[in-house]
C-alpha cells in the first residue's frame, strides 16, 4: 500500500520513512457520495512548516486545529517537540477529557477515545473571574510591560501612528527604558506622562488607556511566558475573556505578538547552539521545537491594517524554518489572512469554502498544481463534516481527504434547543 506523507521532502521520504509524522485522516478517491477512504494521510511534524486551516463556519477547521494539536502530542518525537494553542474561543480545554461520545466511530479508525494533559494558562488577573464561574484552568501567565515596545502599547490601544498621544507614548517608553531597562512597571509608566510637555487633555487620555490596560490582568514585574514552551507540553493559551470586550481583539494580538517574539528569539539563540552540537558531532536538542496553532488567525495577522502581532508572525512565516518554529493558521475567512502569510503555507488544508473571494485566494496559491479550478474540487468533495483539500507543496499535489476523528472531546460545536 501505498504511503502518503504530506509536508516530507523526497529525501526524508527515503531517509526517515515514518518517523516523526502523524496520521491526520485518509485518502478520499472518488467524487461527491460515491467517494470512499483509502490510504491514510501522514502529516510531517518533524520539520518547521507553516500552515493553512481553512473552512467556513460547522465544516471542522477549529475540529481539525485539534486533530493536529493530539498527533503532535503521540508523535514518536514528541519529546522534542512544544505546542502551544492560541484560543480566542474558550473551546480547546477540553482536550483534557476524552471523547466519549463518538466512541463507535473512532472503533472503525481504530482509535479509542483519550485525554490529553492540556495545560490551560489564563491571564494572572482573570484568575479570580474563572474561579467564580467554575471555568477549568492549570496556570496562570503574565507579561513585563518593560518588555512591550511603544509601537505595539499605540496598535493596542488604537492610536493613530502620529498623533500626540502617540508621541507622548514614544517618549516616555524611551526615557524609561533607558533608565530602567527592563525593570518598570505600568505605574512608572503613569508617573513619566506627567513628566513630558504636553496638554492635559493628551496626558489624561494616555493615562486613562494605560489604568485600563492594567485592568487586563495580563502585566507583572516577571513575565512567565517562558514555562509555556516545555518538552512534550501541550500549552494552551486561553485569551477568550478578552473577546467580551471593547477592542479585545488588540490585547489578544499583543499577548500572541509578544509570545510569538520571545519564542522567535529564545529558538534562534539556541538554534546556534545546537549547530555547535553538531559541528562537533553531539545530538541535543537545547530548546524543543515550537509549534504554535492560532484560531481565528484573520484576527491576529489581517490582510489589512496590522495588530501587535502582524509583525512576530511575519518573521515566523518569512524565517520560521531555520530556527525551528512551526505555524498553524486556521480561519473560516483565508481572503483576509495576510497575503504574504497565505503565500508561504508549504501545507493546506481547505474544508468547504462557499465565498468566492476565499475560493479566489486560495485558488492563486494552488493554481500550480490544479488540473481544474478549485471550485471543482471542492464540488466534489462528500458532503460530510470533516472532507476536506490538502495541498502539499513539497510535492505539489492535492489530495481530497477524510480528517480522521478526534481521540479527545471537542468543545466547539453549535448548541441546539433540541432535547437529548
Amino acid at each position: 500500500m501505498p504511503k502518503i506523507s504530506v509536508g516530507r521532502s523526497e529525501d526524508d521520504k527515503e531517509e526517515y520513512g515514518l518517523k516523526g509524522t502523524g496520521v491526520i485522516g485518509k485518502h478520499l478517491v472518488g467524487e461527491n457520495e460515491e467517494a470512499h477512504t483509502a490510504n491514510p494521510i501522514h502529516f510531517d511534524l518533524a520539520k518547521p512548516h507553516v500552515m493553512g486551516v481553512f473552512g467556513k463556519r460547522g465544516t471542522g477547521k477549529s475540529y481539525s486545529l485539534g486533530t493536529i494539536a493530539e498527533e503532535i502530542q503521540t508523535a514518536d518525537i514528541s519529546q522534542n517537540l512544544s505546542t502551544i494553542m492560541i484560543d480566542p474561543m474558550g473551546i480547546y480545554w477540553s482536550m483534557k477529557r476524552p471523547n466519549e461520545k463518538d466512541v463507535t466511530v473512532l472503533d472503525q479508525w481504530d482509535m479509542k477515545p483519550e485525554a490529553f494533559d492540556a495545560q490551560v494558562y489564563i491571564p494572572k488577573g482573570k484568575a479570580k473571574e474563572f474561579d467564580e464561574q467554575e471555568m477549568p484552568y492549570d496556570d496562570t501567565f503574565t507579561l513585563n510591560p518593560a518588555q512591550l515596545t511603544a509601537e505595539e502599547w499605540r496598535m493596542a490601544f488604537g492610536l493613530e501612528q502620529n498623533s500626540s498621544m502617540s508621541i507622548l507614548l514614544e517618549r516616555a517608553v524611551q526615557e524609561l527604558s533607558e533608565q530602567y531597562g527592563d525593570n518598570y512597571r505600568v505605574e512608572h509608566i503613569l508617573e513619566a506622562l506627567e513628566k513630558f510637555d504636553f496638554d492635559k487633555k493628551t496626558v489624561r487620555g494616555l493615562e486613562n488607556r494605560f489604568m485600563n490596560a492594567e485592568d487586563w490582568g495580563i502585566f507583572d514585574e516577571e513575565s512567565s511566558l517562558d514555562k509555556l514552551t516545555e518538552r512534550e507540553e501541550l500549552s494552551i493559551v486561553d485569551v477568550s475573556v478578552f473577546g467580551q470586550m471593547s477592542g479585545g481583539t488588540k490585547v489578544q494580538a499583543l499577548i500572541v505578538g509578544i509570545l510569538g517574539k520571545r519564542i522567535l528569539r529564545r529558538r534562534m539563540a539556541a538554534r546556534r547552539l545546537e549547530e555547535l552540537d553538531e559541528m562537533q558531532g553531539l545530538d541535543q536538542n537545547e530548546m524543543p521545537i515550537v509549534w504554535m496553532l492560532i484560531d481565528e488567525a484573520h484576527e491576529f495577522l489581517p490582510s489589512d491594517g496590522e495588530t501587535p502581532a502582524s509583525a512576530p508572525l511575519l518573521r515566523w512565516v518569512k524565517i520560521g524554518r531555520e530556527p525551528g518554529v512551526s505555524l498553524v493558521l486556521c480561519t473560516q475567512q483565508p481572503a483576509k489572512l495576510h497575503p504574504n502569510a497565505l503565500s508561504q503555507c508549504d501545507v493546506l488544508l481547505s474544508h468547504r469554502l462557499t465565498a468566492q473571494q476565499d475560493i479566489d485566494s486560495l485558488g492563486e496559491i494552488m493554481q500550480t498544481y490544479m488540473r481544474y479550478d478549485l471550485k471543482h474540487y471542492i464540488e466534489a468533495l462528500p458532503d460530510r463534516k470533516g472532507t476536506g483539500l490538502i495541498l502539499d507543496d513539497n510535492s505539489e499535489r492535492i489530495y481530497p481527504i477524510q480528517m480522521r476523528p478526534r481521540k479527545s472531546w471537542h468543545a466547539g460545536g453549535t448548541p441546539d434547543a433540541f432535547d437529548e
